[in-house]
């Protein structure tokens, strides 16, 4: 077990090209699940081959514990990997696969055959691959291969754990119950893990702190809640939350808020605050996260604007519904129970304490980064 530190690590692919990382840093405490959070192209992949040894960093350096290993051979680590794309041996059993990160020369002596075995039953049962043991990978579905290739990281015990959407081609009922156990399982061992996922639902419920990466980019650092109640800039506010928020364009003054295309609001003490650094202009962005928006019955006094209903998407108790204000179109999430039909017309409201404020040029949070 051991912290990780990535310290202004570079890479470029295609004889630069391609920048895959960007002066990237973040420290891994020790014993911490630390998820990283992106979308595809992110270089969240490039990021796990990196620490593991696997590629060369460009720039930078890559410390495990307190032993720089920016230079070593990933078996000089003491690492464990599990990539989306399972990279298992052919030629070789379930069983067998299991069984070889234990079975490596710098481990041999530290494990018997019983124990060896002991350990991939514990691991095959508890991903429910136990009858697949003496199966070989091209008798195996996609999701069974994926299990495998998590279970072939989790048979060590290492210094840290690093994941790459380990769970991805899983189906949605077993990918809930396997986010669940790899969570008890680094709880109970207390190893350092470090989980790349494109989900932000994954990444909330899972991590103790998290990365947002964008094209190679740190976007923000922090725990679950800080980055979700405090996003750092527009790409963070609308990435981190189902459905993403809504960002409007809006002007400040000292009396009130205007909203572009639905209205206005009294202005609160953050928006004078914010209006105070703004030398410039009084244009900004105003997010609202879908769950802020209040619906009303129609002509209700005080309705900021009209809107009609577009689209409802029922999620068992909640509904997800798509609402249209001239040519506007925003997100609104709200009890299934009290969603209003398609084509409907209902009035709208939103309270102004709610805002998060964006810089309508940098993007960046105005109450984060003032001025």
């Amino acid at each position: 077990m051991a912290s990780i530190t990535v310290q202004n690590v570079s890479k470029q692919y295609k004889g630069g090209e391609v920048q895959a990382l960007k002066d990237v840093s973040f420290a891994v405490q020790d014993a911490e699940f630390f998820c990283i959070l992106g979308p595809a192209g992110a270089g969240k992949t490039t990021l796990i081959k990196l620490i593991a040894g696997i590629e060369a960093v460009d720039a930078g350096k890559i410390m495990i514990g307190d032993r720089d290993v920016t230079d070593r051979l990933p078996m000089e680590r003491d690492v464990a990997v599990a990539f989306e794309t399972y990279a298992l041996y052919p030629q070789r059993t379930v069983r067998q696969n299991l069984a070889f990160p234990l079975q490596a020369p710098v481990r041999r002596s530290e494990w018997t055959n019983e124990a060896i075995e002991t350990r991939i039953t514990e691991i095959a049962n508890l991903l429910g691959i136990g009858e697949l043991l003496d199966r070989y990978p091209r008798q195996l579905s996609g999701g069974q291969r994926q299990r495998v290739a998590l279970g072939r990281a989790l048979v060590r015990k290492p210094k840290a754990y690093l994941l790459d959407e380990p769970i991805a081609h899983l189906d949605a009922k077993l990918r809930h119950r396997m986010r669940g156990e790899l969570k008890r399982i680094q709880l109970e061992q207390g190893i350092t893990t470090i989980y790349t996922t494109p989900d932000q639902l994954e990444a909330l419920s899972l991590a103790d702190r998290m990365v947002v990466l964008n094209h190679g980019k740190i976007e923000q650092v922090g725990t679950p809640d800080e980055i979700y109640k405090h996003p750092a800039n527009i790409f963070v506010a609308r990435f981190v939350g189902d459905p993403p928020m809504n960002i409007l364009d809006a002007s400040l003054d000292g009396g009130g808020i205007s909203l572009v295309g639905l209205g206005r609001l009294p202005a609160t003490r953050t928006s004078k605050e914010i209006l105070v650094g703004l030398h410039n202009s009084p244009q900004v962005k105003i997010g609202v996260r879908p769950r802020d928006l209040e619906l009303l019955d129609v002509g209700a006094a005080n309705a900021l604007c009209q809107t009609e209903v577009k689209h409802v998407q029922v999620l068992g108790e909640t509904s997800i519904l798509t609402l249209t204000v001239g040519a506007l179109e925003l997100r609104s999430r709200t009890a299934t129970f009290q969603a209003p039909e398609r084509g409907a017309t209902v009035g709208l409201t939103i309270d102004p304490e709610r805002f998060h404020y964006f810089d309508a040029n940098t993007q960046r949070n105005l109450e984060l980064f003032p001025g």
